[in-house]
């Protein structure tokens, strides 16, 4: 009687343990394998955003020097996601206009729009005037940031910055970030980062006070936020002075 009941008992021990066996296998192959799929389909998304896996998120072409003296170069930006062709056709467009704007010299001569070569103060490769813009990019886990600088060249006063502009983009998915988006994804405003740039040139203002410090931050239009490598918010802004006024970049530590 004893022996039947032990018998009996691990039967049902052994059913048991066949049960768990059935059942961690049919997790694993419902649960476990799913979940590695989504990371696997995950991962092929976020390649599949680029456009050419094999090139960065930001590349260029169509190169071409305007002036070695100078240090004035032309090319075209291409932004490598499948999301934004149109924004890189833009941008383009944008660069093709500064191209067919270039003056030079001997033609303004010419033309009689300058009077005299005297009054020339740089004789760079005959440039009259022109527009150009240089590009910076960042590239962080997250976030990819394309920066823009125009500037204006001048064979009377050379190069000045005239504006600067920035694309935001979630690598995750492609999506051009707009400034509200940055606002939220760093729980910031435009007015906590005023105060900060006020605060920062006030720390760098000289003896002669030559950092137009309120006309700076009151009158900051001519500005662009963007993420740098380290998943940071950075400004890019027009510093106003006495003297020639220059753009500058900040972390925004707030």
């Amino acid at each position: 009687m004893e022996d039947n009941l032990k018998s009996k008992l691990g039967f049902i021990i052994f059913l048991i343990i066949i049960i768990a066996l059935i059942g961690g296998g049919q997790y694993y192959l419902y649960y476990i394998k799913n979940s590695n799929n989504k990371v696997s389909n995950n991962v092929k998304e976020k390649k599949n955003i680029k456009i050419d896996n094999s090139k960065e998120y930001f590349y260029f072409i169509n190169e071409d020097t305007i002036s070695d003296a100078a240090e004035i170069y032309y090319k075209d930006v291409v932004i490598n996601l499948n999301t934004q062709l149109d924004l890189t056709k833009t941008l383009e467009h944008e660069n093709e206009v500064y191209k067919e704007n270039v003056k030079y010299i001997s033609k303004e001569l010419e033309n009689g729009n300058l009077i005299s070569k005297d009054i020339v103060n740089y004789d760079n490769d005959d440039l009259f005037s022109l527009m150009f813009r240089t590009y910076d990019t960042y590239e962080s886990n997250k976030y990819a940031s394309l920066v823009i600088n125009d500037f204006n060249y001048s064979c009377l006063d050379f190069i000045t910055f005239n504006k600067t502009k920035a694309y935001v983009f979630d690598i995750s998915n492609g999506k051009l970030l707009t400034e509200d988006d940055l606002f939220d994804k760093f729980n910031v405003n435009m007015a906590e980062i005023k105060k900060a740039i006020k605060n920062h040139l006030t720390s760098i203002q000289n003896e002669e006070g030559t950092i137009k410090i309120d006309e700076t931050v009151n009158d900051l239009s001519n500005y662009a936020l963007y993420i740098n490598n380290y998943n940071k918010l950075c400004i890019s802004y027009l510093v106003k002075t006495n003297e020639v006024d220059y753009n500058e970049d900040m972390e925004v530590n707030i």
